[in-house]
């Protein structure tokens, strides 16, 4: 409700310890969340657009049907984090950890993953046409039914 009457305020939450909250539904969008702690919080459905997330920690945080079009997360820990059916369309996730992450079904065109790590990632269903790739580490990366971008890296697998 304050988001809808205070448009024009960009909200300055950078650092903050929301770690373990329910915040579905929740408007971020353009939000200042950099550094902030989210682990394991449920932001289910919340809208995230152009939010700068970058650094955050969003370790084993709910981001289902999360809108995150255009958003930062450039270096943040979504390790364990699970974004089914998420909009993360030309999202920049350069250097981030989205290790054992699970990405079902979900839309991240144009998005950078540049440098970023996706071990054991689940990226089954989800499309990635037009995604940046370079130096991303994919080892053992799942990628059934997924539309790839040309060019790709295959996802390796460990030798156990």
């Amino acid at each position: 409700m304050w988001r809808f009457e205070n448009p024009t305020i960009v909200p300055d939450l950078s650092s903050i310890d929301l770690t373990g909250r329910f915040l579905q539904e929740i408007n971020f969008s353009g939000a200042n969340l950099h550094g902030a702690y989210l682990t394991v919080s449920e932001l289910e459905k919340a809208t995230l657009d152009g939010a700068d997330l970058r650094a955050a920690n969003l370790t084993g945080a709910d981001l289902n049907e999360v809108s995150a079009i255009k958003t930062d997360f450039s270096g943040a820990d979504l390790s364990y984090a699970t974004l089914t059916f998420a909009q993360l369309d030309h999202a920049n996730f350069k250097g981030a950890r989205l290790a054992e992450a699970i990405l079902y079904n979900t839309t991240a065109r144009h998005a950078n993953f540049e440098g970023a790590h996706l071990r054991e990632t689940i990226l089954t269903g989800s499309d990635l046409s037009g995604a940046n790739f370079k130096e991303a580490n994919l080892l053992d990366t799942i990628t059934e039914g997924a539309i790839l971008p040309m060019g790709m890296p295959k996802p390796t697998r460990s030798k156990r």
